[in-house]
């Protein structure tokens, strides 16, 4: 495309997934303090960061993939004059729903050419769309001059949830990189996003704070998930841990996660689910993710900091010598009842993400609710 226009969408605030296998980032410290034993972390976030995630660019979002592994972009292959169908999560609404096609001929991140349906469809750069407030939105993509880049970004915005209460925040906007040019791409091609719920507990997930647990873990200990009565997570239709997915991060002296999460085993009894913190752990910080999937197939992850500490060996006592008593009496020092004493650690953690390792990252995006578009 070789046609110049201004590009129509402006900066703003943008909280989004970059892919499969990338960091999360949340910065603090987190202060040592005393083991409990039976830990209980309830599942009740104050917030929860909504995004649809483009399964058909990325592939299917796998929250126990290695954050460290660069994720892969496969353009969709669609036709010049040929249609796409966005078929829409159903927690979304898109009664008002603008599509915007960019084309960045020279690559400088900035588009050359957008066409969008917000113009008249007089204008050469307007974009036919059809099935707003559906759910369904068909793109009619526009015609090759023969000229410039075939690979776009294709957008749709707004988006609002409101069947969702106040807690859930919708970051647009949906983003497809497309390639008009692919060798044997249908003339009709669908694809359809997948919603990511992330949340974080027990601070909320925009916060952008240190947010750990207040009680640590003892290696060896259970440790039990609790989705409260209250739960804003109830309203993505999840009203059991049926399914949940449990994964521990290790991560090193500069707050960096080590490695794909470990699988870790859990039993589900209703809206509890418990598991035993692994016998080989090493004291240190730790993330926990916790995955399930809701019954509209949208993904609910929620973002745990963790400090976990080692058992304590028993105490040995010598006995004491009593004085005026023929004999000696043996003394035993139990602690907490369990028979060690609990130990205090200190932990710096940086939370990650795993959404298959996707990475929730801070850039430059408002929510949808302030209005405005976004970068892809």
């Amino acid at each position: 495309m070789s046609r110049n226009t201004q590009k129509r969408r402006p900066q703003r605030q943008r909280f989004t997934v970059v892919g499969l296998g990338a960091a999360a980032l949340l910065a603090g410290t987190a202060s040592g303090a005393s083991a409990a034993p039976g830990v209980v972390i309830p599942l009740a976030p104050g917030e929860v960061a909504l995004e649809a995630f483009p399964v058909e660019n990325f592939g299917a979002m796998d929250p126990m993939a290695d954050p460290n592994t660069a994720p892969v972009l496969t353009s969709v292959g669609v036709q010049y004059g040929g249609t796409i169908t966005v078929n829409l999560p159903a927690e979304l609404d898109d009664s008002a729903v603008v599509a915007e096609l960019d084309f960045d001929d020279d690559g400088d991140g900035t588009a050359d050419v957008t066409y969008s349906s917000a113009l008249a469809p007089a204008d050469p750069l307007y974009l036919a769309i059809a099935g707003a407030g559906t759910g369904s939105i068909e793109v009619t993509l526009p015609a090759d001059d023969g000229s410039g880049t075939d690979l776009a970004a294709l957008y749709l915005e707004p988006l609002t949830t409101p069947t969702l209460g106040p807690a859930f925040t919708y970051y647009d906007p949906v983003v497809y990189a497309l390639d008009l040019a692919a060798a044997g791409a249908a003339a009709a091609v669908t694809v359809e996003p997948a919603l990511l719920a992330a949340s974080q507990v027990p601070c909320d997930i925009s916060s952008a704070t240190r947010c750990a647990f207040p009680s640590p873990v003892t290696v060896g200990s259970t440790v039990t998930l609790d989705l409260t009565a209250g739960s804003v997570l109830r309203e993505l239709g999840i009203t059991d841990l049926t399914g949940v997915q449990v994964g521990l991060q290790q991560l090193d002296a500069n707050g960096d996660p080590v490695g794909a999460p470990v699988a870790l085993t859990v039993q589900v009894t209703g809206a509890t689910a418990s598991f035993v913190v692994p016998a080989g752990a090493a004291a240190g910080s730790y993330g926990l993710v916790i995955a399930q999937q809701a019954p509209s197939g949208s993904l609910s992850i929620v973002l745990v900091e963790v400090s976990i500490v080692a058992e304590a060996a028993p105490v040995a006592v010598t006995p004491a010598v009593n004085a005026g008593l023929s004999s000696n009496t043996g003394v035993e020092i139990v602690g907490a009842g369990s028979g060690t004493l609990p130990v205090a650690a200190g932990a710096g953690l940086l939370l990650l993400s795993a959404a298959g390792g996707l990475a929730l990252v801070r850039t430059r995006r408002r929510p949808a609710a302030e209005g405005g578009t976004c970068e892809f």
